[in-house]
């Protein structure tokens, strides 16, 4: 069965990745990839965001429970789409997320695991140190130190 004939109600442009975007209403997918259980798995990965409602997040915890309710998702609906469920691609991918989240919450300073402050600002409660970082997840995690008290 083709996906996505299954949903009409989705919005779907051919790219060279995968990505629902929930302002546009739209699911990206890499056509190409469509040959292969993965990629077709991959495409159920961000119809399962879309059809669970995921929206924006403002703190990195609330985007990995996405990640894993989508794949959740996938993994209850991929019988009927006759898609094989590969459990160490999804670890793999849920692993990504986990690899840049650790990242992001990294102190710059004493390399302390932190916590979140709000979207993409960061406070280590071991030195006090505040930091930035990009947003971007298809990017390298750069972390841009704001204030510490070691440097002052």
């Amino acid at each position: 069965m083709d996906l996505l004939q299954n949903f009409p109600e989705l919005n779907f442009v051919p790219e060279r990745f995968f990505s629902w975007s929930p302002q546009e209403k739209t699911i990206y997918f890499d056509p190409r990839r469509l040959r292969g259980n993965t990629g077709k798995i991959a495409l159920l990965h961000e119809i399962g965001h879309a059809k669970l409602g995921h929206t924006l997040y403002k703190y990195d915890m609330q985007l990995l429970n996405m990640e894993l309710d989508a794949w959740d998702y996938v993994r209850q609906e991929a019988a009927q789409f006759g898609l094989t469920i590969d459990e160490k691609h999804i670890a793999d991918c849920i692993n990504s997320y986990d690899s840049w989240l650790s990242k992001r919450a990294t102190c710059p300073q004493c390399s302390n695991f932190s916590l979140q402050a709000g979207r993409d600002t960061y406070r280590c409660f071991v030195c006090d140190s505040r930091w930035g970082v990009n947003w971007r997840k298809d990017r390298r995690v750069k972390r841009t130190l704001i204030s510490s008290q070691l440097s002052e």
